[in-house]
């Protein structure tokens, strides 16, 4: 069957270029045009195939295919497994808004299952490869289909699996293990969805948590902090004595995270930290360029740099907020399903917290319009040397001021969050996938079934976090908490 798509294939080639040729200057030789009314054409020997829908062309659309290895300028992310050569389409004329595209996967590597293969595209504008939706594979073909709205290269692959006695597991961009549920559908979107519910599940475990150990050594002299919470003694704070600079240690109690607003002089600013395979640094870059704040998880300890040489107080006030989890949900169901994003890497959120103080106020307001190419964002991407990434770091901004813009709206997300658990964990809920949506769009076809099916794995969040917090504490007026820091 595959000898006689190929032959066809073949055929339809060379009929092509004779008529391209008698075509005269018409026509470029190699190329292939894209009937308004639709339909499909086939390249490199019937390696590959692209289908068309009407209306889909954008003036006289000449396509030719080709083929490389994988460039090294494009490496697919270590969780994914590259399957064959990369497949190039380009346009020697006008444009398509979305097509269907069928690759043959032909003998695959030791280990890797057809049903587990999908086809990824490149997006430049995020310097990355993002899978494709509605994906099929044809085993008798031995090919794999996708939707595209994106053209610049194609590349099978799958997930890089790592197997033991309790299961599969596969990795995300920023390097965290996801175990993927027995008994799990093995194909690619089916580890995908067991991911971003396994990926929910340690968000909500590493934000909802008990608490972490808390020292405070060297302890700064003739520094007073002052801490006061509701209810009392659900927060430690102190300040450590360090080589040249002091540094503020809050702890949180609650079994929930909250947010700590950041003094607007800068006499206090986060600390670029995150753990492997978390993404905390990146959270808090948004939220510090945002909102003016930090998170600490629940059970968590942040450390914030104090200026040194204050006379004045200074005051942190503290408050439980559903955006934290809103937040490091979707940035881990990015991390999952936008591999290699530079907005996703720690480094990234390190060189924009380190350019803040000069940039930060100016480039506010375009960040959170995803804006990349105001000239305050423009100064500020290149300040930290992230000129290359500027689509990627403003869909993630974009991003969280979606969520924090929002989730404002929803009653019980920033006050009485406790007592208010069954009612607002559901519409945040609803907004994090609403406001991801706004970002997949950008790269897929729009409203595929692939992405929501991910998305609603956030429909869990609710009932995990009430199982994580004691009904005695959800009650009114949980929460507040102001830290106080006075130079003697």
């Amino acid at each position: 069957m595959k000898l006689v798509r190929g032959i066809l294939a073949g055929g339809l080639l060379a009929a092509l270029g004779v008529g391209l040729a008698a075509c005269g200057p018409i026509g470029v030789p190699g190329t292939q045009l894209v009937e308004p009314e639709g339909g499909g054409l086939s390249g490199l020997n019937g390696h590959v195939q692209l289908t068309t829908q009407p209306g889909v062309a954008q003036g006289e659309t000449r396509v030719r295919f080709s083929r490389e290895p994988l460039p090294d300028d494009r490496p697919l992310p270590p969780g994914i497994v590259p399957v064959g050569d990369m497949i190039d389409v380009t346009f020697d004329s006008g444009d398509l808004s979305k097509a269907r595209i069928t690759i043959d996967y032909g003998d695959l590597p030791a280990g890797v299952r057809p049903e587990m293969l999908n086809v990824f595209a490149w997006s430049t504008e995020l310097g990355g490869w993002l899978p494709l939706t509605a994906t099929a594979t044809d085993a008798v073909e031995r090919a794999v289909s996708g939707d595209t709205v994106l053209f610049d290269g194609f590349v099978l692959g799958t997930w890089q699996v790592t197997p033991d006695v309790t299961g599969d597991t596969i990795r995300t961009g920023s390097g965290a293990a996801l175990p993927v549920k027995p008994g799990t559908v093995a194909t690619f979107w089916g580890y995908a969805r067991a991911g971003a519910t396994a990926s929910l599940e340690q968000t909500l475990k590493h934000l909802t948590g008990p608490p972490q150990p808390f020292t405070c050594e060297p302890k700064a002299a003739n520094v007073t902090v002052r801490n006061v919470s509701v209810p009392a003694g659900r927060v430690d704070a102190c300040v450590v004595s360090g080589t040249g600079s002091q540094q503020v240690k809050v702890r949180n109690r609650f079994p929930f995270p909250m947010v700590l607003d950041l003094p607007a002089d800068g006499s206090v600013r986060p600390v670029p930290t995150s753990e492997a395979g978390s993404l905390d640094g990146v959270r808090d870059t948004m939220l510090t360029y945002l909102d003016g704040s930090v998170a600490v998880g629940g059970g968590q300890v942040v450390t914030l740099e104090l200026t040194p040489g204050r006379k004045d107080p200074v005051t942190l006030s503290g408050r439980l907020d559903w955006s934290v989890i809103a937040l490091d949900s979707g940035l881990r169901h990015l991390d999952l399903l936008l591999p290699n994003s530079r907005a996703l890497r720690d480094s990234t959120a390190e060189a924009l917290l380190q350019a803040h103080r000069e940039f930060g106020a100016a480039a506010r307001n375009p960040l959170a319009a995803g804006q990349e190419g105001d000239p305050a964002v423009r100064s500020l991407l290149q300040a930290t040397g992230l000129s290359g990434a500027g689509r990627s770091v403003a869909d993630l901004f974009r991003f969280s001021a979606c969520v924090l813009e929002r989730g404002r709206t929803i009653a019980g997300s920033d006050q009485d969050v406790l007592a208010a658990l069954k009612t607002a964990g559901p519409a945040v809920t609803l907004v994090t996938g609403e406001c991801l949506r706004e970002i997949y769009d950008r790269y897929q076809p729009v409203g595929a079934r692939s992405y929501t099916a991910i998305m609603d794995t956030l429909k869990a969040t609710t009932s995990m976090v009430r199982k994580a917090v004691p009904k005695a504490d959800r009650v009114p007026g949980t929460g507040l908490v102001t830290v106080t820091i006075d130079p003697n």
